[in-house]
This record gives structure tokens, C-alpha cells and sequence, in this order.
């Protein structure tokens, strides 16, 4: 009989005598959802085996009574024995449980909680696109993973008719300002502008000219700790403030929408565009501060290593399969923010940086990961010396391992977090030289590359 067969034969019959004391066997409770708990062990009596019965008490002895007393003494023996044995198998298979079942290793997890479901069809959407078995949509999969975290509420109609105006107002201005719209570059400088300038526009159905206003930068939140939303191009369209995150994305949708090449690009905890001229030379728009903006001020910002940038972490131009995978690392962000770490995030991550290797999100999902499942798992024995982790329970030092080996990965390709402080810092020194300079010559330098 196999071990593990044999344990579980073990439990039963282990089982079936507490309940005999007990009533019914104590139920092992799952922790809730991102929690940390010590667990809970299934719990046996010390004595499990039945005591023997003693030796029965003759009156007298004859052959006759004496023989039948040696096959009573024969038989307490050999139950005592046999008790003995079994005594010694439980002793063993407590121990196995006692340093198996005991602990949880698994993250708990939430598939099936109220609005889970969205999530894990999202990410089916998602995977469809990255694997072929349908078009790459950015647009369609930005919408998908917004409308996840507001569990199938989100308007599409509305988020449709936002993005088909924005291109409007692009193709409208450039046209009314002389441009070529068939120009890719006309494409990318016009959209642009709507998002970043105040532009005079008459639609044909107007008599005076309307006023298209730029997007904002919302300072309240910027990361989405406490509000997942603010990080959402949804948001941003309905009211024109929007941050690192859904600044560029945007852009990127209008891009797809009006047929023009762009790139996504990554900085420690930033986001922005590149994209080339018609002579291939690249060129990036700081969605953040309505400017272009070279290489070197985007180091000079800090916090990257030479590192990251040989390893294609930061400031390399990403494709739109790799624009789509960033959705899937968004889906699996916006998932812990409601439930937790579970096994759906470090699927999706693991999915991501397939396509994507230098996914900055996915690397930091996986790494977040590795370490609430490690804490998950050791504070259940009371967070053991590490030495004795090892001995005691070395599956547990497995996932520590795992979780340091993740670590020394991250340092040795360039990862660095820009610290928020540092990044509220530089936001605000940017933006209060974005106030500083005069609004008619501010695309100057941009436009030229449309005349």
C-alpha cells in the first residue's frame, strides 16, 4: 500500500474513534481571503486504541480451565502486540500530519466569491488575443478588465461614443488647421493635442466652434491604493483627469482606433509613448506633463539602472501584444485589490511575462506574490529559525527560497521602485514648469514634424 493511500486509510480509522469521543471531527475553517492565519489541526485523542480487556478471573484451575486460560493469555498478547504495532504506525502518521496536514500551503482560494467570475472570463478574453485565436483589441481588452472590477456594470455604449469623439475632434482640428490626416504623424501629433491642449474645433453641425479641453492630472490617489478606479481609462474619459497609467493607454486606444503606430514604455512607476518619424527616429510624449521629451530627461528622472535598460525593463518600446499582456497584469492588480493573492495571480503573471519578460508590473506581481505566500504559509508554525524551517518543515523553506531566489532575479536585471514620495516630488516640479510656459508656443517644437 502506497503512503499516501495508507495515511488517508490511517486517518479514517483514526477518525472513526474521535468521533466516538468527540461527536463529530473538528473541521479544518479556510482562512478568509488575504489573511494570515494559523491554521487549525485536526484533533485526536491520545489513547486511540481500545485497552485490552484483563485476564478473566477463574475459580479454580484444572487442565481443562488452565489450557482455556493460556489461549485467553495467547490472545491478550498477541492483541497487546498487534496494538502495539498499530500504536507505533499511528505514532509515525501523527507525526506526518502533525507537520503536513496541519499547515495550509496553498494560498486560499477565492474562485467563487461574488465577482470573481468576470476576472477569470477577462482573463480568457485576454488570452485569446495574446495566443491568436482572436484580434488584438486593446480598446476591447482596457474595457474588459475595468468593467471585472465593476462586475459587468461598466457602460459600453458611453465608453465608445468618449473614444469615437476624442478621434473626431483630432481628425476635425487637423483638417481645419491645413494638416494631411492621412499623414500617420499628422495622426499621432493631433491626438496629442487633444489630449494635452485646449483646441478650438467646428463640427460641421455647429455654427461657432467648441472648446475640446485637455486631460488633468489627478493628483488625489495616483496609484489607485484606495480607489482601484482612478487608474482607469474609463475614468478618465468621464472626467478628463487621469494619471501615468490611463494617460497613455488612452492615447495608445485612439492610436488604434485611427490607425496610427505608437508604443508603450515603461519607467520605474510611469508609463508614456513612443513613437517614430517618418525617417524611423524614435520620439516620447510625456502624457503627464503634455510635452515631448527625450531619453535623457527620462533618465535624468532617476531610478534607472543601466541594467533595466539592457534587459528591456524600462524605456523599451512595447508591442501591442505586449500592450494587450500589461491588460492581463491590470486584471490580476485590480483582482488583489478586492480579494487577495491566489493561485489566479500568479497565473496571470506567469502569463504575462511570457509575452512579456520585462513586464515591470508582472515582475512586481510575481514577487508579491512569492512573498504573501511564504508569510502565509510560515506564520502558521510560528516563524520558526530559519534552520530549523529546513528541518521541520522544508516545504515551507522551498517557498522561502523560492521567494529570495525571486528576489536576486529582480536586482540582478535593474528592478528598481521609485519611491512615492520621490515620484510625488517630481510630479509636482514638472507640472509647475508645465504652468510656467506660455500655451501658444508650447507645441512648436511638435508640430514641426507635421509641416
Amino acid at each position: 500500500m502506497k503512503r499516501c493511500n495508507y495515511t488517508l486509510f490511517l486517518f479514517f480509522l483514526l477518525s472513526v474513534n474521535a468521533i466516538g469521543l468527540f461527536g463529530q471531527i473538528p473541521v479544518i475553517k479556510t482562512p478568509k481571503p488575504g489573511s494570515l492565519s494559523s491554521g487549525a489541526v485536526v484533533g485526536f485523542p491520545n489513547n486511540r486504541n481500545t485497552p485490552s480487556p484483563n485476564t478473566p478471573s477463574f475459580p479454580g484451575l484444572n487442565n481443562n480451565n488452565r489450557q482455556a486460560l493460556d489461549m485467553y493469555e495467547r490472545d491478550r498478547l498477541e492483541v497487546q502486540r498487534r496494538n502495539a504495532e498499530i500504536q507505533q504506525m499511528n505514532d509515525e502518521d501523527l507525526m506526518y500530519f502533525s507537520s503536513t496536514r496541519g499547515v495550509q500551503y496553498d494560498l486560499p482560494s477565492c474562485e467563487g466569491l461574488q465577482g470573481t467570475e468576470h476576472y477569470y472570463r477577462t482573463a480568457e478574453k485576454l488570452l485569446d488575443m495574446l495566443e491568436g485565436k482572436t484580434p488584438l483589441n486593446l480598446k476591447e481588452a482596457v474595457f474588459s478588465v475595468e468593467n471585472a472590477y465593476f462586475e459587468g456594470q461598466l457602460n459600453h455604449t458611453k465608453y465608445e461614443e468618449a473614444i469615437s469623439e476624442l478621434t473626431t475632434i483630432a481628425r476635425l482640428k487637423a483638417q481645419q488647421d491645413g494638416y494631411n490626416w492621412n499623414n500617420p504623424i499628422t495622426k499621432n501629433i493631433m491626438l496629442f493635442r487633444v489630449m494635452s491642449d485646449t483646441l478650438k474645433v467646428k463640427f460641421p453641425s455647429q455654427e461657432k466652434a467648441s472648446v475640446s479641453y485637455p486631460m488633468q492630472y489627478d493628483f488625489e490617489d495616483f496609484r489607485g491604493e484606495e480607489d482601484q478606479s482612478k487608474l482607469f481609462v474609463s475614468k478618465l474619459l468621464m472626467t478628463h483627469t487621469g494619471q501615468c497609467h490611463s494617460l497613455p493607454l488612452l492615447y495608445l486606444i485612439l492610436c488604434e482606433a485611427v490607425g496610427a503606430e505608437a508604443n508603450l514604455a515603461f519607467s520605474p512607476q510611469h508609463t508614456y509613448i513612443k513613437f517614430k518619424d517618418r525617417q524611423n527616429n524614435w520620439y516620447n510624449l510625456e502624457l503627464t506633463q503634455g510635452k515631448m521629451v527625450t531619453d535623457a530627461f527620462i533618465i535624468g528622472s532617476g531610478f534607472i539602472k543601466t541594467e533595466a535598460i539592457k534587459n528591456g525593463l524600462f524605456m523599451e518600446p512595447q508591442t501591442k501584444k505586449q500592450a494587450i499582456a500589461l491588460c492581463l497584469s491590470d486584471l490580476a492588480s485590480s483582482y488583489v485589490h478586492k480579494y487577495g493573492y491566489d493561485k489566479f495571480v500568479i497565473q496571470c503573471a506567469d502569463s504575462v511575462l511570457s509575452y512579456a519578460p520585462g513586464n515591470p508590473s508582472a515582475l512586481a506581481l510575481k514577487s508579491n506574490y512569492h512573498t504573501a505566500h511564504f508569510a502565509y504559509t510560515v506564520e502558521q508554525v510560528g516563524f520558526p529559525p530559519k534552520d530549523t524551517l529546513k528541518v521541520k518543515y522544508p516545504r515551507i523553506y522551498e517557498l522561502m527560497e523560492a521567494r529570495n531566489n525571486f528576489y536576486r532575479k529582480m536586482d540582478s536585471i535593474g528592478y528598481v521602485e521609485m519611491p512615492k514620495e520621490a515620484y510625488e516630488a517630481w510630479l509636482k516640479s514638472v507640472n509647475e514648469e508645465k504652468e510656467r510656459r506660455e500655451q501658444d508656443t508650447k507645441y512648436n517644437n511638435i508640430l514641426r514634424l507635421i509641416k
